[in-house]
């Protein structure tokens, strides 16, 4: 039997609330990307109606947008329960994990940068 050291119990109460701030700021910036996506596509269509070029690029950037912000969504849970488990033991064992905010952000950079050079090539033409 472990002796009750509130220290401790206060440090996993402490873990335990900053997760749940991860996870809603991860749901937060997943309902974001998704939002964008939709925007793009409708925001696209109704300024170039008819342009299939233009039509196929933007549903494409729509589709990688809802497709980051559901993938962010379901890593963002994943890690959120992966923390209460650790949480759950009797000792608490500090693991490296994948930065998440790192990883979404440098995929959103590439999806922006990916709509910055379809622009300028729009705009080439």
């Amino acid at each position: 039997m472990t002796d009750f050291n509130p220290q401790d119990e206060l440090a996993r109460e402490r873990n335990h609330l900053a997760a749940e701030r991860s996870l809603l700021s991860f749901a937060r910036s997943s309902l974001t990307l998704i939002s964008i996506g939709v925007a793009v596509d409708q925001v696209i269509s109704a300024i170039a109606p008819g342009d299939r070029f233009i039509d196929h690029w933007a549903y494409g950037i729509s589709l990688l947008l809802l497709g980051l912000g559901v993938v962010t969504l379901g890593l963002a849970i994943h890690d959120y329960q992966g923390e209460m488990q650790r949480l759950k033991a009797p000792v608490y064992r500090y693991t490296p994990r994948l930065a998440l905010g790192g990883s979404t952000g440098l995929a959103v950079l590439v999806v922006g940068m990916l709509a910055f050079f379809w622009l300028g090539f729009q705009l080439w033409l």
